[in-house]
């Protein structure tokens, strides 16, 4: 990508994993919307469920990812003055058990041995907090096993993940734990009070955020699973009534549109939505800005042309003939563009280059 000044192809069909490939260009609305609400979670003690909309393609996973990184997260704690929150992005299950799902991806990213560390100081207030949790005095237990490094971590893990055999279950005992985790009650008892503890007095974690990722899934769920999907939001957001800021992702498809909306988020869960954050198909101003930026990003050198390799008419002309579309499908045709400019040692790519390929980078039209 020497010619074209970039470092490497921006234009990626899907989100980067990456922490440090991610960068966030144009969509300055957008932006704004997730950084207040997270600030907001980051200094008030309230729970939040908030619903992101759009179609695919549309940049909600990005969104999700972007906002998950320790150093954004980090700027907009020590902006508010508080710690960083504790962040995780899990997909919606769309298997038999989707409690037992969700509870495994976050118990997955749980670092225990972390955890004790962060906690070492306040280990104790946090026990005595942990009384006040509910009044299952088994849950209370493991909550405590988890912060008490008198404990293996790797035990407590294994506890926790279900795979204690009844002889390892024994040397629980002594610390109240009589018994296996046996239904989504024990699950989502243990995540709300987990949030809970994370988030104790905003010491170490101002808030706990959770990314649901690719909720439309749950179109494709059987009505039971529906249930308990829609009970496990409710409940988690009832039993954890502050310092919780759940994102729901979800994409309008086929299967589900905001017609649809209320077969598969009850009642009892919309009214819980706080707010809903569009992601709507950008125009000429906002693609183009978002394109400069971007370019911005990976742009090896400088150039006077802000959109360099690319002539500006190049791109008016790809906005033209593609119409309303999602920015995926922008950065598929532009990404295309690119890659046989490169393979036939074109630069820069002007109107030229543009007519040629056209036909092999443009057939997502509507």
């Amino acid at each position: 990508m020497e010619k074209f000044k970039l470092k490497t192809n921006p234009f990626r069909l899907t989100p980067a994993t990456n922490p440090d490939e991610l960068v966030w260009a144009g969509f300055k609305d957008v932006k704004e919307k997730f950084e207040k609400r997270i600030e907001r979670s980051i200094r008030i003690p309230n729970s939040t469920l908030v619903l992101n909309w759009g179609e695919y393609g549309s940049g909600k996973t990005h969104a999700a990812r972007f906002f998950n990184k320790k150093n954004v997260l980090q700027a907009l704690a020590d902006k508010a003055g508080k710690p960083i929150p504790y962040s995780t992005i899990i997909s919606l299950p769309k298997g038999r058990e989707p409690i037992y799902s969700i509870y495994i991806s976050i118990i997955d990213k749980l670092n225990i041995e972390e955890l004790r560390t962060t906690f070492s100081d306040i280990t104790g207030d946090v026990d005595i907090y942990i009384n006040s949790i509910g009044s299952n005095l088994h849950i209370q237990s493991v909550l405590k096993a988890v912060f008490n490094s008198d404990i293996n971590h790797l035990d407590i893990k294994k506890y926790l993940y279900g795979n204690m055999n009844a002889t390892d279950l024994k040397s629980l005992n002594s610390y109240g734990i009589l018994r296996s985790l046996k239904d989504d009650t024990d699950y989502s008892s243990i995540l709300a009070g987990l949030f809970s503890c994370l988030t104790y007095n905003k010491l170490k974690y101002s808030c706990v955020i959770i990314w649901i990722d690719e909720f439309e899934d749950i179109a494709v769920l059987n009505n039971s699973n529906i249930d308990k999907t829609n009970n496990f939001i409710r409940e988690i957001l009832d039993n954890v009534p502050n310092n919780l800021l759940l994102f729901l992702n979800l994409t309008q498809s086929a299967l589900i549109s905001v017609e649809d909306l209320g077969q598969y988020v009850y009642e009892s869960v919309r009214s819980r939505i706080k707010e809903r954050i569009s992601f709507d198909f950008p125009n000429a101003d906002i693609f183009k800005e978002y394109l400069r930026e971007l370019i911005s990003a990976f742009r090896e050198g400088t150039d006077d042309n802000p959109y360099f390799p690319f002539e500006e008419n190049v791109i008016d002309s790809l906005i033209q003939e593609q119409g309303s579309v999602s920015l995926r499908q922008f950065n598929e045709s532009l990404s295309l563009l690119l890659e046989f400019s490169d393979m036939d040692n074109k630069c820069p790519i002007n109107k030229d280059v543009f007519e040629d390929y056209k036909q092999d980078i443009i057939w997502h039209k509507d």
